[in-house]
């Protein structure tokens, strides 16, 4: 049966997007049965469903997860997974399924990587509701592969197939990290990101608002002893411009996506700056209770392509958890979103530090 799953894993509920790649793949393998046989690779699985089918098929399948939270969640289906595609994880693969990102930069990323590292044979799967879908991912996957097809629709859901890589050279993608320079509070960085990372390389302007902010308005908790998270750093706009400004004890930068850890560091090697922790986890589950003086944060209101407010609230929880009493949690957000009532609750006391046409800056202090 089509998307059936082991008895273990009876509660991942696969969604339209898993149940079209689920029955492509049951026709790629009744049509070329061969690639049964063949080192599969499933990469940033959403629901878990994926995983499970190819291991309830006995499959020899290994697995990319970019996100740490979804590395947590799938741990007791997959077990320990590679964080980024290398040349080690997709060496031999004959076939390659993912998730189409919303970035044009995360298909072009990944299909070289595809193109370069995995089996000439290779048959690369990337799916995608229909609604998601656009010709702007043709010709990204037609520069590395020759042969660039659409599945049939299945659950208002389609794949697109790409077969018989072109020959590549070199060890990374040619455009990649993506590069930019800016200016952000008098102060010129240059910025680096990888494919998956939230806005490339480019200046998010809420960003900008809270670093103009923090510039102007900095909590007295900047101090020499201080640790300072940057929560989410994303391409390391933020983490760059406070290392730059405030001399403190110690400075964290973490995301859950490997993509941004990446971009990060870049980042930080590019404008010269070291000593900066910079770390891949789900939230702060990897830093004490109690132990960050101040923490700073841009919450993502996306979680692929739909919008939500569960991922902001999650990182509030986990400021206020992680801040020392006294402590203060430094957020940006669209005005649309309406967190402060949030921050209040879940954090403590919040103030507004500045406000422009689309963002708000807040200010909230962890009282006990």
């Amino acid at each position: 049966m089509a998307g059936s799953l082991p008895m273990m894993t009876q509660d991942i509920t696969p969604d339209n997007v898993d149940r079209m790649l689920l029955r492509v793949l049951e026709e790629t393998f009744t049509a070329e049965p061969w690639r049964r046989e063949e080192p599969m690779v499933v990469i940033n699985d959403v629901t878990g469903a994926l995983s499970a089918w190819t291991l309830d098929q006995d499959l020899p399948v290994r697995f990319i997860q970019d996100s740490a939270s979804l590395a947590a969640a799938h741990a007791r289906i997959t077990g320990s997974v590679a964080a980024v595609p290398t040349p080690e994880v997709l060496a031999g693969a004959a076939t390659v399924v993912t998730r189409l990102a919303r970035p044009l930069e995360a298909l072009e990323e990944l299909s070289w990587q595809v193109a370069r590292w995995a089996a000439p044979e290779v048959i690369f799967l990337a799916g995608q509701l229909q609604r998601h879908l656009s010709f702007s991912f043709n010709p990204i996957l037609e520069r590395v592969f020759d042969e660039v097809t659409a599945s049939r629709g299945y659950h208002k859901a389609r794949a697109l197939r790409a077969q018989r890589p072109k020959a590549l050279t070199g060890l990374t993608p040619p455009r990649f990290p993506r590069k930019n320079t800016v200016t952000v509070a008098g102060q010129t960085f240059h910025l680096r990101a990888h494919g998956l990372t939230f806005g490339a390389a480019r200046l998010d302007p809420g960003t900008q608002l809270l670093l103009e902010t923090i510039q102007t308005q900095p909590p007295e908790q900047f101090t020499a002893q201080a640790t300072v998270v940057d929560l989410g750093s994303g391409n390391g706009t933020v983490i760059a411009g406070l290392a730059r400004s405030f001399a403190v004890g110690r400075y964290i930068a973490t995301d859950d996506s490997a993509s941004a850890v990446l971009s990060t560091l870049a980042t930080l090697a590019a404008n010269g700056i070291d000593g900066v922790g910079v770390m891949h986890q789900s939230g702060m589950v990897d830093l004490p209770d109690a132990s960050a003086d101040i923490v700073v944060l841009n919450p993502p209101f996306h979680a692929g392509t739909q919008l939500t407010s569960d991922i902001a609230f999650f990182l509030f929880d986990e400021a206020a958890r992680t801040l020392k009493p006294g402590g203060v949690l430094l957020t940006v957000f669209n005005a649309s979103r309406h967190y402060r009532r949030q921050l209040q609750h879940r954090v403590g006391p919040t103030l507004q530090l500045a406000r422009d046409k689309r963002f708000i800056v807040t200010q909230s202090q962890k009282v006990h």
